[in-house]
């Protein structure tokens, strides 16, 4: 969840037009997805089930 502040004020902070210029663009959709995406299996994993024996 961090990530997406992270990149949010990196964008904000280093626009500087002659120095150096960043553009969140097109990534920044499938970033958020993924970590969308991790926060959801982190909550759907339940590591019990590794122990269970298959019958």
């Amino acid at each position: 969840m961090v990530d997406i502040y992270v990149v949010t004020l990196m964008v904000a902070l280093v626009n500087i037009k002659g120095l150096a210029e960043v553009d969140a663009g097109p990534g920044a959709i499938a970033f958020g997805a993924v970590v969308v995406l991790t926060m959801i299996a982190a909550m759907v994993f339940d590591p019990r089930l590794i122990w269970d024996n298959i019958e």
